[in-house]
């Protein structure tokens, strides 16, 4: 019996058939698409440890083959894990750099921000001093038209001045001909009264011839 055993362990070890990837996933149902599953194979209870010397060599074989699938399927669930904790490796791995991303990312938008709340401050600042620029500027304007507007009135009256003068010139231009056309007509009429009053000045000093 116990050159029976070492007989198969010596094929297995030649061989090297202890249990492939392929292999362990074709003698092991564990793994339904692709989830992680652990199964752990406990002897029967009730059944004691038996050497190999008091086992039948048949069930020492089939003890054997049982024992070597166990372990296989072991292997492959530890490969599984293996491979599981790689890829949860990777996945820490980019979530650190996702995270120093989004790090950098935020304090770019950050600073994005406070560029934006200094030109906001700027434009506001910006938009005050217009604002007072505008507000000088229509009480310049206001003041402007306040003056045109006394200038337009100063204007219509010194125009209704000038016509009320020309008027009144005119007037006295009329009453002054009609005062030298009255003193033309008494001068000639005194210059008249004259001549006759010379005349007859003569008349009275001449003496009348007999």
């Amino acid at each position: 019996m116990e050159q029976q055993y070492n007989q198969c362990n010596e094929e297995d070890e030649e061989t090297g058939e202890y249990a492939t990837d392929e292999e362990d996933e074709e003698m092991s149902p564990m793994f339904p698409g692709g989830d992680l599953a652990i199964e752990v194979f406990e002897l029967p209870e009730g059944e004691d440890a038996l050497s190999p010397v008091e086992m039948d060599p048949e069930k020492l074989v089939h003890k054997f083959k049982e024992l070597q699938i166990k372990h296989a399927v072991t292997e492959a669930e530890i490969q599984q894990l293996k491979r599981k904790l790689a890829g949860l490796e990777q996945e820490r791995s980019r979530w650190r750099v996702e995270k120093v991303q989004l790090q950098q990312s935020v304090q770019e938008n950050r600073d994005r921000v406070e560029k934006l709340q200094g030109y906001w401050m700027e434009a506001q600042s910006l938009c005050q001093a217009v604002d007072e620029h505008l507000k000088e500027t229509q009480a310049q304007h206001q003041g402007l038209e306040r003056k045109y507007s006394k200038a337009k009135r100063l204007i219509k009256e010194y125009q209704q001045k000038e016509v009320d003068f020309l008027k009144k010139e005119e007037l006295q231009k009329q009453e002054l001909a009609e005062v030298e056309n009255a003193h033309a007509a008494e001068i000639l009429r005194l210059q008249e009264k004259v001549s006759e009053l010379e005349k007859k000045l003569l008349t009275l000093q001449c003496p009348i011839s007999p």
